[in-house]
């Protein structure tokens, strides 16, 4: 079985290599040709699995190996990309202003934001928009995201809330910026008040040294929960490169140092030259590319349960942590289903729920056992100074 992983591991490895090469010439306007005997439906998996296939796809129409079947299928990502891209910018502008007319202070994050510093803002893939909003004004926020078709998706937590509005447009309102426990959480409370307004005096902007801030600080939360993946490496050398240099340098080193993100911030900037700048790599750059293309957008079930583990929310021994899993505490619960909130003797039936909701999902239970099952004793340690060397 051993042998059999590692197979694996060094094939998704080896296929990552080929989407470097081939986002780097996409970013720094090289050409690239993927060698012979390229697996294409593993170049597409992988990059599906990264949010890259857009960065990917020129080169890939553009191969003299590709077959046509792939050079029609990454045309056609590439197309459904730059036309959510279109939708959702469209959208954010007719929210931003409905937001002002409603007198709601409010800021677009993330994605809606970094894809504005990439050559082509249409191949950045961005799964959801964030908004932050007055947290008195959270609940008008969302009335007007209602009327305006949007439909609550059953996910809320003292950060923020789930909206969706068929056929792909997903919403994130949030009232906090951070997690409590996650870095940079005392620095963004409060945020909004020290944003300068827009000329409607609603539409708020971090400074260039916040967002750049807190953008790194995202990628460092998925980085040490679960894993992130090669998306987040390209936003953060646009970041470098066209962000960076608006900066105040003093302010931006006082922040990173602040929110306790210096070294990572060192460390990126390390992976991120190696990749796409012609960096050179020590082992731990070496490393660190590994974990983040065996990592995906979302991580991998093993890096979040070690995270649980460093972290104290699981314990070491695997059958205590598979019943954790399922019954979770309260706390956890009522992020999942919010009736809790109000009816809290309701978690039993709820435990209930979840239990029956992971027969219907057995496959997905089932491989999950197997990778945690998997993991050695002496990995936790291994992980502690993997996210240690990385400033973490």
């Amino acid at each position: 079985m051993e042998n059999k992983n590692t197979e694996i591991t060094n094939d998704i490895l080896a296929t990552g290599e080929l989407i470097i090469g081939a986002i780097k010439s996409q970013i720094t306007g090289g050409e690239y040709q993927f060698p012979e005997g390229t697996d294409f439906s593993k170049v597409h998996k992988l990059a599906e699995r990264h949010k890259v296939t857009p960065l990917v796809a020129p080169s890939v129409i553009g191969s003299d190996s590709a077959p046509e079947q792939y050079k029609a299928v990454f045309k056609k990502e590439l197309f459904r990309c730059a036309a959510r891209h279109e939708a959702q910018t469209r959208e954010a502008e007719e929210l931003a202003a409905l937001f002002a007319e409603n007198k709601i202070k409010h800021c677009f994050l993330k994605g809606s934001k970094v894809s504005k510093y990439y050559d082509n803002p249409d191949m950045r893939f961005m799964l959801d928009m964030d908004v932050l909003v007055e947290k008195e004004k959270a609940e008008k926020a969302a009335e007007l995201l209602v009327e305006r078709g949007y439909v609550y998706d059953n996910y809320e937590d003292e950060k923020d809330a789930g909206y969706v509005k068929k056929p792909f447009l997903n919403f994130e309102l949030h009232k906090e910026l951070k997690y409590d426990y996650d870095k940079g959480y005392d620095y963004y409370k409060g945020a909004l008040e020290r944003m300068i307004a827009d000329t409607n005096g609603y539409s708020m902007n971090m400074t260039d040294e916040d967002f750049y801030v807190y953008i790194l600080s995202h990628t460092a939360h998925h980085f040490e929960s679960a894993g992130t993946g090669i998306k987040s490496i390209v936003d953060h050398y646009y970041l470098n490169k066209k962000l960076k240099p608006l900066c105040d340098e003093k302010i931006l080193n006082k922040s990173l140092e602040d929110t306790g993100l210096t070294d990572f911030a060192k460390s990126m900037d390390r992976l991120s030259e190696f990749w796409f700048c012609d960096g050179k790599a020590d082992e731990n750059v070496k490393e660190t590319a590994d974990y983040i293309i065996l990592s995906g957008v979302f991580g991998t079930q093993t890096n979040y349960y070690l995270s649980g583990i460093i972290k104290g929310d699981y314990t070491d021994k695997k059958s205590s942590y598979f019943l954790t899993r399922l019954f979770l505490p309260y706390t956890l619960m009522k992020k999942r289903y919010p009736i809790l909130k109000k009816l809290p003797f309701l978690l039993p039936l709820m435990w209930v729920v979840r239990f029956l909701s992971a027969l219907k999902d057995k496959e997905k239970y089932t491989k999950e056992a197997s990778e945690i099952n998997s993991v050695d004793n002496s990995a936790k340690d291994r992980q502690i100074e993997f996210l240690k060397r990385n400033g973490l």
